[in-house]
């Protein structure tokens, strides 16, 4: 059992004894190592044990195995003090991390900066952007060597950096990055409850703990060191400190030792005899590092009250006593145990405390937010003045899109708000702001808080919102959300707003109040904006008709764009080229520093009447922003629409990895609805590959849910996607079932414009199970709506479907007129009317050649896309325009080259073009090229004879004794 020497100070003052009894600790460190240097996946591993048992020392043995092998250590600590300061854990961790932000893009360099605090103006990010900012930065950080993350003492640790650090370790399997946390155990905190590695840390031994107790203090005496033994129970913080405590008698056993020794959780107090034999000058020092909480010499200089010549001498005297120790290269101030901090701060009066914590403030000027969480810990109870200062930094983090950064402000603002009113109103926009910011937990929370005030009408409006988020989001319950809209809104109404509802639909903002207790007719107005646009998306997503009069009647005079809403549901049939029209007029009058909003609001519409493209920046920008502060609900709408945008211009890949990544996020959150609508958007994506079990087991989830709820919108989608898979398979009974259920042939229901995009579908599906009159009848609708003038694509398809459902004389003229039409960046739906006309084409025996060629050039892109099903039909037309052939017997000259093998190979396993020309680094065309050459000399027409064909080619080639295609290797 060796003995590992550490330098620095230890208890009295000499060297601190190594580890002692840990072997196995030891050997299951080296063992991560070993794994993530042999490329394992990064692991998270929680140590947990009573205070004292040496967590801490596991640790440093840790990060010096670490160092030892190669890897970049990074380490901080949570603080007791700073446990209720956004991002203070977090920001130890950064500025280790500080040298490389210039790696980073600019946009995430500006979040991690935001968390240092190095902008006055810019307000520290949120959980998203925070979370998605340091797994970057720690990636790219791992691009030079592993990396090891320790953290000590969580359960100190404040909330955003516990809620960033969860999401990071959740996601280290993918990164060589170990995550190595020490907590006391019966001790909540962030990362406890999300599988973390557990590893008890154990008390010692007794044998260890004799060894330990005897190299620590020689001299003891024999029956001082059993009753310590007795006493201590295995703690070695315990069996190192302890002693320090005995008088010089007792420890060499002249003298009986004390009747009780504090031993576990009360070893704070074993650190009190030692602070009070230091200067007050040494003590106030220790009481403003401690509330500190960073160990940054720079603040800590600056919130000091002494000059520096006194600063200099009470570090001195706290150096002497092993209580700190300086990192030079760092430039910080570290305990040398975290019980050291709490004692600091236990032992101090309360009224020194807040002087200190009064002195940080001044000193952070130029961090607002930490400046902040001082000003609170120095007041003694409510104060309307910083209540009111938290309010404004509330609303202005909202408008920025900083949602759950609001939430914290607007919340704290409430409870020092002396008056009832006033914190009922700041509770109703702190839960409003929760919501936005996807905490539902913490929305429904402070609702009921709220109302156990008497709110004002207006604050009773602004809970209301927030309730209705929740409820949406969680239950679904769109009835009940109409319900309690309706009613706001009308008590609103009848009590008289100043003109309520004619004013915009909001800059991202919460209400323009800020302090003060009557708000203003414009903010008013605003409130009753949202509600009235939240009363036309319940309906949307319900899709009852029955509930819409109610909802035209309470929004005669709403915001532009909430009439703009109605006017889009109300009659999409009638008014799709009207309501274009008003869309873009709309983005072209936003300003250019509009918030997150209003863009989301025009956008949402975009999207269904096919006018996504044009506005992909807009979103993209919201996006960023609401993500980078925390606002879930807008970043959610955002990555919807930017995965419907990328489906229809054929981005298959990037539609999928777009729902993914937001489906994750609305589980983690509990936002169900969200979740259920980006899970229609995966079985889209799943449905043009024709993955019919993906597509299956997604529809029938939502239509599970959605169904007794009477949530249209999402029946509307799962249908859309299995009509889709249907019409790939080319059972187009099935189709034409779900077509007709999402719009009845010859209308565009109210409330679904989404019925647009499954115009071509039902036509396709009614002609092919011979309901050629409904298929005319839907054509008919769609030219009458003028659906062809909404976008190149809706014209590409609206003149497909009456070709296809028109009579055969005017057919050839209709697809050539389709095809014929500009712009259209949507390869999928024009390869099927390829593929549609090319069928037309041969079944009526006209110009093979040009069957052939419209059929070729669709299956081309639909290998490319990875359309399955519709590549497949593409390739048996093709094959039925030419009589088969009896195959050409193979000779040597027939053999496939090297790079036609490969081709070959790697095309018989299902992989399309263009992931073939990845593989081997040449242009999908050329891939396309090579095929072309292959099939001849194979003697086939299609990919799936390619596996029987290659199995002769290799028994040609390898003298056919035992070599088969399926065990041959891959070049």
């Amino acid at each position: 059992m060796s003995i590992e020497q550490s330098s620095g100070p230890g208890p009295l003052g000499g060297d601190a004894v190594g580890l002692l009894g840990r072997s196995a600790d030891l050997e299951f460190f080296a063992e991560l190592r070993r794994r993530l240097t042999d490329g394992g996946a990064g692991t998270a591993v929680l140590l947990e044990g009573p205070a004292g048992v040496g967590k801490t020392a596991l640790l440093e043995a840790a990060a010096d195995g670490a160092r030892a092998s190669g890897f970049r250590v990074l380490r901080f600590a949570g603080v007791e003090s700073e446990v209720t300061l956004a991002y203070s854990g977090l920001h130890q961790l950064l500025f280790g991390m500080r040298d490389g932000f210039d790696r980073l893009p600019p946009g995430q360099r500006a979040v991690l900066e935001g968390v240092l605090g190095s902008s006055v103006a810019q307000a520290p990010p949120e959980r998203f952007a925070a979370s998605v900012a340091v797994l970057e930065a720690l990636r790219r950080t791992a691009e030079d060597g592993p990396v090891l993350v320790v953290i000590d003492d969580v359960q100190w640790l404040d909330r955003a950096s516990g809620d960033v650090l969860e999401f990071v370790a959740r996601r280290l399997s993918g990164l060589p990055v170990d995550l190595l946390v020490a907590g006391r155990a019966g001790h909540a905190h962030a990362l406890d409850r999300h599988g973390l590695l557990r590893r008890r840390v154990e008390a010692l031994d007794e044998r260890s703990a004799a060894a330990l107790l005897r190299a620590a203090h020689p001299g003891l005496a024999p029956h001082a060191c059993e009753r310590l033994l007795q006493e201590a129970a295995g703690n070695p913080l315990a069996l190192l400190e302890l002693p320090a405590l005995l008088s010089r008698e007792q420890f060499t056993g002249a003298a009986p030792l004390p009747l009780s020794l504090p031993v576990d959780d009360r070893l704070e107090a074993l650190f009190a005899p030692r602070l009070r034999e230091l200067p007050a000058a040494t003590l106030e020092l220790l009481l403003v590092a401690a509330l500190e909480g960073t160990g940054g010499l720079r603040t800590i200089w600056a919130a000091y009250p002494g000059g520096m010549e006194e600063a200099d001498a009470a570090l001195l005297a706290a150096e002497e006593a092993g209580l700190v120790r300086v990192d030079a290269r760092a430039g910080r101030l570290v305990f040398r145990h975290p019980l050291v901090r709490s004692a600091v701060v236990r032992t101090c009066r309360p009224g020194r405390r807040r002087a200190a914590h009064r002195a940080l403030a001044e000193a952070l000027e130029r961090d607002p937010e930490r400046r902040i969480g001082h000003l609170v810990a120095a007041s003694l109870g409510p104060e309307e003045q910083l209540a009111a200062d938290l309010e404004q930094a509330g609303h202005a983090a909202l408008g920025r899109g900083s949602a759950a950064l609001a939430t914290t402000a607007l919340r704290r603002a409430a409870e020092l708000s002396p008056e009832p009113a006033e914190r009922s109103r700041r509770l109703a926009h702190a839960a409003y702001a929760a919501a936005q910011s996807g905490a539902l937990d913490v929305t429904a929370v402070l609702v009921d808080d709220g109302y156990g005030e008497r709110a004002s009408p207006q604050d009773t409006a602004r809970a209301t919102l927030a309730r209705v988020y929740a409820l949406l989001e969680t239950d679904g319950d769109a009835t009940a959300a109409h319900r309690l809209l309706t009613g706001v809104i009308d008590g609103l109404l009848a009590a008289g707003t100043d003109g309520a509802g004619t004013g915009g639909a909001g800059t991202g903002g919460a209400g323009t109040g800020g302090a003060g207790r009557q708000q203003s007719p414009a903010a008013v107005r605003e409130v009753v904006g949202e509600l009235q646009f939240l009363l036309t998306l319940v309906a949307f997503y319900a899709q009852r008709t029955d509930l819409w009069p109610e909802v035209l009647e309470r929004c005669q005079d709403a915001p532009d764009q909430v009439r703009l809403y109605c006017l889009a549901f109300d009659a999409p049939q009638e008014r799709a080229p009207e309501v274009r029209r008003r869309i873009r007029r709309a983005f072209a009058a936003l300003p250019p520093d509009a918030g997150p909003r209003p863009v989301t609001q025009l956008s949402m519409l975009s999207v269904y009447f096919d006018e996504a493209s044009e506005y992909r920046e807009h979103w993209m920008r919201v996006a960023r922003r609401s993500r980078e502060g925390g606002t879930f609900v807008q970043w959610s709408y955002g990555t919807i629409l930017l995965g419907h945008e990328a489906f229809f211009a054929g981005r298959f890949t990037e539609a999928e990895a777009l729902a993914r990544e937001g489906l994750a996020t609305a589980e983690e959150l509990g936002h169900r609805l969200a979740g259920f609508r980006l899970a229609s958007q995966l079985a889209l994506v799943a449905a043009v590959r024709g993955d019919a079990e993906t597509v299956g087991t997604l529809t029938r989830t939502i239509l599970a849910w959605s169904e007794p709820r009477r949530l249209g919108l999402l029946q509307v989608s799962a249908r859309q996607a299995r009509a889709l898979l249907a019409l790939g398979q080319g059972n187009y009974e099935t189709a034409y079932r779900d077509c007709a259920l999402v719009s009845p042939p010859g209308t565009l229901p109210p409330l679904n414009p989404r019925a647009i995009w499954s115009v071509y579908d039902l036509v396709e599906a009614a002609v092919y199970t011979g309901r050629t009159p409904e298929a005319r009848v839907h054509v008919a609708m769609a030219r009458s709506a003028c659906l062809g003038e909404l976008s190149p694509r809706l014209a590409l398809l609206t003149h497909a479907a009456a070709a296809l459902a028109g009579p055969a004389e005017t057919a050839e003229a209709g697809f050539r007129r389709a095809l014929a039409v500009a712009d259209v960046h949507a390869p999928f739906d024009r390869a099927r009317v390829q593929l549609a006309f090319g069928r037309w084409l041969r079944a009526h025996g006209r110009e093979p050649e040009a069957a052939r060629e419209h059929l070729t050039a669709a299956l081309h892109t639909l290998e490319e896309l990875g359309a399955a099903p519709w590549a497949a039909a593409a390739g048996t037309e093709l094959a039925a325009l030419t009589p088969p052939a009896e195959p050409e017997p193979l000779d040597q000259d027939g053999l496939l080259t090297p790079q036609e093998l490969q081709i070959a190979d790697l095309a018989a396993t299902g992989l399309s073009n263009k992931e073939i020309g990845a593989r081997l680094y040449i242009s999908p065309r050329t891939v396309s090229t090579h095929l072309y050459n292959i099939f001849p000399k194979l003697g086939i027409r299609s990919r799936a004879a390619l596996r029987d064909a290659l199995g002769a080619q290799a028994r040609a080639e390898y003298g056919g004794e035992y070599v088969e295609y399926v065990d041959r290797p891959v070049i």
